[in-house]
């Protein structure tokens, strides 16, 4: 199981900030920000897209991908001025060179967290337990998924804007919305070394905001969605506007 690492062998520091770029080659860097009571932002952008991330402040880093393929990336924090209004605190430019172009599906980041310790590791380790091949645990996760989650209503409805999902939670629970089955199912499979993106868009025809996944088998994306399982969609009528 491939774990991140800051190595402190590539570290840009300023205004409180570091930044460790130890391991671009594998698809990540890490952030932390001595604590502010202002909130904090990490941003990450090429020139193809940006996306944006809370980042805690505090002593801990947080994990974020470099999912967009080798190139120039600016990295940079940033500190709110007043409501959506952000000013940039530090920040610094990188030449990202992957090792493999799945590689940044391969660990976990903010968005499919999970560590040695994660009960969702211990979980899929059980479950892949005798099965010969990635195609087979693939579907033996999926089935899992489909199987123990039951679409959480309530929290669809009162979800908050920065909802990270928790797999050991949703593991626990056996209930949540979209982003965690998507999650659950990601964590499981990046813990058995199968490359897993976690998808953000919109399902049409009905313009659902909707998350679900995308998993390297035999050599190429094969789509999941543990939430819908299918039902009266095919993968055509996703639209990907974000990857984690």
């Amino acid at each position: 199981m491939l774990l991140p690492e800051a190595s402190g062998t590539v570290v840009y520091e300023g205004a409180g900030v570091t930044i460790d770029a130890s391991h671009t080659e594998q698809g990540y860097v890490m952030i932390h920000c001595e604590a502010s009571e202002k909130r904090l932002k990490a941003r990450i952008a090429t020139s193809i897209q940006t996306y944006y991330y809370d980042l805690p402040g505090g002593t801990a880093y947080s994990v974020y991908p470099l999912q967009m393929g080798d190139g120039a990336y600016t990295v940079r924090v940033m500190e709110q001025v007043e409501d959506d209004l952000y000013a940039l605190r530090f920040g610094v430019e990188i030449n990202v060179k992957l090792a493999d172009e799945t590689v940044p599906f391969l660990y976990p980041n903010q968005y499919v967290w999970y560590d040695a310790d994660s009960t969702t590791v211990q979980k899929a380790r059980e479950l892949a337990r005798g099965l010969t091949s990635q195609t087979q645990i693939a579907e033996a996760f999926y089935e899992f998924v489909v199987k123990h989650m039951r679409y959480d209503n309530e929290l669809a409805r009162t979800v908050e804007r920065g909802y990270l999902p928790s797999a050991d939670a949703s593991l626990e629970s056996g209930k949540g919305i979209c982003f965690d089955y998507a999650a659950l199912l990601a964590v499981m499979l990046r813990s058995e070394g199968i490359p897993t993106r976690m998808m953000i868009g919109t399902v049409t025809p009905e313009n659902l905001y909707h998350a679900w996944d995308s998993v390297f088998l035999e050599g190429k994306w094969v789509w999941m969605d543990p939430t819908l399982d299918g039902a009266r969609h095919k993968e055509s009528d996703y639209i990907t506007e974000r990857i984690y």
